[in-house]
């Protein structure tokens, strides 16, 4: 047959074969990552303890979705893809998404004070925006950390009206707002409230009218409080020596957290991003767009998103973790791809097992770029002397690292040379933090100069960033801590604290906490082993202290008045 006839009689005579041929190849092509995929999730098959549940979309179609585990444990019940979970900060993207439908019908500004819409918040010495609060650039307390400072227990119910009133009597901030960038659940709590404001709808009915709904989200939802019935809801687990103990999940805040779905449901939202069956334009450009703090840190997870480049494509990302819950979302534009991971147990790896299976459907890409082989020198004792110093992760806890011709060494700060624990250099400015190959500490610094700050990575999850510090040289025993014996209270938080001094140490009475201790460690400064994590004291002209201002993690210099007694 000529070359010239056979495309026209083939045409007619061979579409069926041609077609089958095809067929095959792409399921050829599909059951390699499926094979691999299922090797990825084996190790949490099990019909003794809590695992995961998978869900995977390419080009709008579900290729992959299983669960393994339970769903509950003492009613032996499996997960599966329609298992329903918590997914904790996978909701401040639909959080960004609402206040971005509401933006692009004029209804929000963007560079409108917060207070427009929530003018019961105190007031701060700069104005805070919708934007800021969006790009985690507000500077405002952490509401978690406010809530265990004033002595909230685990097992409290943190209703949203009590999360709101803690965060309203609030008068000091952690930076001025757009200053720099700070994670902040507070902020997004706060945004689904200007959402009710503006609408005029509980945020949960809004989300179901505008979003669930219209998507097929069928199984989604922000419960009115924790105590209601959620169908086929996954419980949470901890692992407890050879078994597991249940974690209530406590916070009834919605915004930051909150949202109970499934992988199926939230493979119907990620998709969206490529089908725009619910938004505008205008709406994808503002979830995509990036801020940019006064210190020129970029937001890269403001907006609910995460932005990273990962083996060659751009990829938008966010993870969740409350009670035993944690949840990631994956999506890889540019192969229409989109992995859902959720768990129901505290030691799941959502973001390890999410980017593996991103790679096991994508290898063969053409644009995918594998590991690079490893090129780099160790530092030198130079090198390892501009790293070494002492960084503040969270306020009062400090860790130091010393350089020798040993290499590099990381302690708490203030331990003995017995505790100092050699770090092992895996790359340039990368070294093991333990026999974890998640965890390890890095810096960005130029060989041979001081690093100004240092990174705690943890895996895929992302890097928590301490700055340098400089402490001054100081005896603890130089402290007459009798001086600083007293009551002192908070009108932010609305609670007190009794300091005793007792044999040489300064103790922590709660009337709801178990009393804790505090280290000195630079002059009128300590570090706590409660919720106050460090408090600075502040003393009158007479040289008497007759305060301190306390902080936690992302929540920075409570004040609290003392009195002697």
């Amino acid at each position: 047959m000529s070359s010239i006839l056979f495309p026209l009689v083939c045409s007619a005579l061979c579409a069926f074969s041609l077609g089958a041929i095809d067929a095959e190849a792409q399921l050829r092509a599909s059951e390699a990552p499926a094979a691999r995929a299922d090797a990825i999730v084996a190790p949490w098959v099990s019909d003794r303890a809590p695992g995961v549940s998978v869900a995977v979309s390419l080009n709008d179609e579900i290729v992959y979705a299983r669960g393994a585990g339970l769903a509950n444990l003492e009613h032996g019940v499996p997960l599966s893809p329609d298992s329903v979970f918590q997914v904790a900060s996978v909701s401040k993207q639909f959080t960004a998404f609402a206040v971005f439908l509401l933006v692009s019908e004029g209804q929000i500004q963007l560079g409108d004070d917060i207070r427009t819409y929530l003018p019961e918040l105190g007031e701060t010495d700069d104005v805070v925006t919708v934007q800021h609060l969006l790009d985690h650039a507000g500077g405002l307390r952490e509401q978690n950390t406010l809530a265990a400072m004033a002595g909230w227990m685990p097992g409290d119910i943190h209703t949203r009206d009590g999360i709101f009133d803690l965060v309203a009597r609030q008068r000091g901030v952690n930076f001025p707002a757009a200053s720099r960038i700070e994670y902040s659940n507070t902020g997004y709590a706060l945004l689904a409230r200007v959402v009710e404001r503006v609408s005029g709808q509980p945020f949960r009915e809004f989300m179901q009218e505008n979003v669930f709904a219209p998507l097929g989200m069928t199984r989604s939802g922000f419960p009115a409080d924790r105590d209601a019935l959620v169908t086929q809801r996954a419980a949470s687990y901890y692992p407890a020596g050879e078994s597991f103990r249940n974690v209530i999940s406590a916070s009834e805040s919605i915004g930051s957290s909150g949202l109970y779905t499934t992988a199926l449901d939230v493979l119907r939202w990620a998709e969206n991003f490529e089908t725009g069956v619910v938004g505008s334009s205008r709406v994808f450009e503002l979830m995509a767009a990036r801020y940019t703090a006064e210190n020129g840190e970029v937001s890269t997870f403001g907006r609910g998103q995460e932005l990273r480049v990962h083996n060659g494509f751009v990829t938008w990302s966010h993870g969740g973790r409350d009670a035993g819950y944690r949840s990631f979302l994956l999506r890889v534009p540019a192969a229409d791809l989109e992995i859902v991971i959720l768990s129901n147990r505290t030691d799941f790896d959502t973001a390890a097992m999410a980017f593996a299976l991103m790679d096991a459907w994508l290898e063969n890409d053409p644009r995918y770029v594998g590991p690079q082989a490893d090129n780099w020198e160790p530092h030198s004792l130079n090198d390892l002397q501009g790293l070494a110093g002492d960084y503040e992760f969270y306020p009062g806890v400090i860790f130091s690292l010393r350089a020798g011709e040993g290499g590099l060494t990381f302690a708490p700060h203030g331990a003995s040379r017995d505790d100092l624990a050699p770090l092992v250099q895996i790359g340039p400015g990368e070294f093991r933090l333990s026999t974890s190959p998640d965890l390890s500490l890095v810096f960005e610094a130029q060989r041979g100069t001081p690093a100004a700050r240092m990174g705690y990575r943890i895996g895929l999850h992302g890097t928590l960033w301490a700055p340098r510090i400089a402490l001054e040289s100081f005896q603890p025993e130089s402290l007459d801590i009798n001086e600083y014996a007293g009551r002192c209270f908070s009108e932010e938080l609305e609670t007190h604290y009794r300091l005793e001094a007792r044999d040489g140490v300064l103790i922590a009475h709660h009337p709801r906490l178990q009393s804790f201790e505090f280290t000195p460690y630079q002059p009128d400064t300590f570090a706590g082993e409660g919720p106050l994590q460090r408090i600075e004291f502040v003393r009158a002209q007479s040289g008497q202290p007759v305060g301190f201002h306390a902080s936690g993690p992302l929540a920075m210099n409570v004040w609290f008045e003392c009195r002697a007694g």
